[in-house]
């Protein structure tokens, strides 16, 4: 576990997650900025085999979102394709929607860099936003992200292209 800002903690995804990892990766809402999605829960080990392999392979790390005292679920961080030669990764996050706009991301996001910097060793931190995401793209800003540019176009999704902004966070201490 590594601890958050005192209204949410981060812990390491369990198979017990997988029901939560399921609600969230099936509703609507959250699937509509998200790169995948899973029908069913028996689908949804997929996801949880990809947790397991990041970590089995030392190529990523990603938390439960939980709220300190309850322990209810909240959402999923993490970063992963931890490239350790180049000092980089990718970040990623979502929030179950009755959770939104509550300022979970924007606590979760120092917690996660911090491990990401000092107790990673990494350099730079990337994360790839849907161009309509404007939530997660003011989470990220306010975080200290930089706007890098847009990659137009180069995602296919629901028979449509998609364009994604380019963030990323250096350390710089």
């Amino acid at each position: 576990m590594i601890s958050g800002s005192g209204r949410f903690e981060l812990r390491p995804i369990t198979a017990e997650d997988k029901v939560h990892i399921h609600r969230g990766l099936s509703h609507p809402d959250v699937i509509k900025h998200y790169a995948v999605s899973f029908l069913t829960l028996e689908a949804t080990q997929e996801q949880m085999d990809w947790y397991a392999q990041l970590e089995r392979e030392g190529t990523g790390q990603w938390w439960a979102i939980r709220s300190v005292g309850s322990g209810e679920f909240v959402g999923a961080i993490g970063i992963n394709n931890i490239v350790e030669h180049h000092r980089r990764c990718e970040l990623g996050f979502w929030l179950l929607p009755e959770h939104w706009r509550k300022g979970i991301i924007r606590e979760a996001l120092p917690v996660v860099m911090d491990h990401a910097f000092n107790t990673r060793g990494l350099h730079r931190i990337m994360a790839e936003v849907e161009t309509d995401n404007q939530a997660s793209a003011k989470a990220l800003l306010h975080a200290g992200f930089a706007h890098e540019g847009t990659l137009r176009a180069c995602e296919w999704k629901d028979g449509r292209a998609i364009s994604l902004d380019v963030f990323a966070a250096l350390n710089t201490a």
